[in-house]
C-alpha cells in the first residue's frame, strides 16, 4: 500500500464528513464484532483515528494504530496525546514492523480497496495476532463505481476507468476466501446494499465532490489529460443528480479466527 488514490492534506476533512453519512456508521459496524476490555487492538491503516475514538469508549486495555501517511500519523498522534493507552505508529500495512504474536484484535476498515497486494497484508496482520486472535474487516465493494446512468457514453468511460486502476474496486466479495487461503478459520461474513437516494444522495454527492478534488492528481493519471479528467468528473457529479440514475454499494463485515500453525 504505497499510494492512496485520494491522498490530501484535507482528507480528514473529508472522512470526518463521511461519517456523518448513514452508509459509514462507525458505531454501527464496530458494534457488529465482539470486544473485550482486555483486548489490546490495531487500528490497521488508522487514517485520521476516527476509529480509534471510537474504540476507547469501549474501555479496551491498549489500541495501537498504524498508517502509511506520515501526515495522518502526525494529526493522529496529537489528536490523541493525552491518552495513555493509545500508541501510533507508521509503516506499511505489508511490512509493518511491529511485534509478532501481539495483539487480540486487529480491524481494517475501508482499506483493502486502496491496496495493491491484499494477501500480502493479510498475512502480515496475521502474523501481529495472537493464536485465537480475531481479525475483523469493514470493506465496500464498488464504492464509486456502482453507478449506472442515462448517459451511455460515461457508462463505458466510467467502466474503463476501473479496468484501468490497479485496486481491486471489487475485493470485499473476496475478502473471506483470501482469508481461508491465509489460514484464517471460524470465517463469517455479513453484507448490506446501500442505495443512494434524497438526503443520503445529497451528502454522497459532497463525499464524492470531496473524492474528485482531492484524487485530482492521481487520478487524472488514467485519462489522456486533466482537462479530461476535469470533464469526467464534472459529468459524475451532473449524473449523480438525476433521481433515475441508480447509485449502490455493498458492505461487508468480516471475520476470521487465527489458529494455531
Amino acid at each position: 500500500m504505497k499510494k492512496y488514490l485520494i491522498e490530501s492534506n484535507s482528507e480528514s476533512e473529508r472522512l470526518n464528513f463521511q461519517n456523518t453519512i448513514d452508509v459509514y456508521d462507525i458505531n454501527k459496524e464496530l458494534n457488529y464484532f465482539e470486544w473485550d476490555k482486555k483486548d489490546i487492538v490495531l487500528d490497521a491503516g488508522c487514517g485520521n483515528g476516527n476509529v480509534i475514538e471510537k474504540l476507547l469508549e469501549k474501555k479496551l486495555s491498549k489500541i495501537h494504530g498504524i498508517d502509511m501517511s506520515s501526515d495522518r500519523v502526525l494529526h493522529t498522534v496529537e489528536r490523541f496525546k493525552n491518552f495513555k493507552n493509545v500508541h501510533i505508529s507508521q509503516g506499511l500495512l505489508e511490512n509493518t514492523s511491529l511485534a509478532k504474536s501481539s495483539f487480540d484484535k486487529i480491524i481494517c476498515r475501508y482499506i483493502f480497496e486502496h491496496v495493491l497486494d491484499p494477501s500480502a497484508i493479510i498475512k502480515e496482520l496475521g502474523s501481529l495476532l495472537k493464536i485465537n486472535g480475531q481479525f475483523y474487516i469493514i470493506n465496500f465493494d464498488d464504492v464509486f463505481f456502482g453507478f449506472y446512468t442515462k448517459n451511455k457514453q460515461f457508462n463505458e468511460q466510467l467502466k474503463k476507468f476501473k479496468t484501468q486502476l490497479q485496486q481491486d474496486f471489487e475485493i470485499g466479495r473476496k475478502l473471506p476466501q483470501l482469508l481461508m487461503q491465509s489460514g484464517f478459520s471460524n470465517i463469517s461474513w455479513h453484507a448490506e446494499t446501500f442505495f443512494f437516494k434524497e438526503d443520503r444522495l445529497s451528502l454522497e454527492i459532497e463525499n464524492s465532490k470531496m473524492r474528485l478534488s482531492q484524487g485530482r492528481d492521481q487520478l487524472s493519471q488514467y485519462f489522456d489529460s486533466v482537462e479530461q479528467y476535469d470533464n469526467f468528473a464534472e459529468t459524475y457529479l451532473n449524473e449523480m443528480k438525476d433521481p433515475n440514475n441508480v447509485l449502490s454499494s455493498t458492505k461487508y463485515l468480516i471475520h476470521g479466527k487465527k489458529e494455531a500453525a
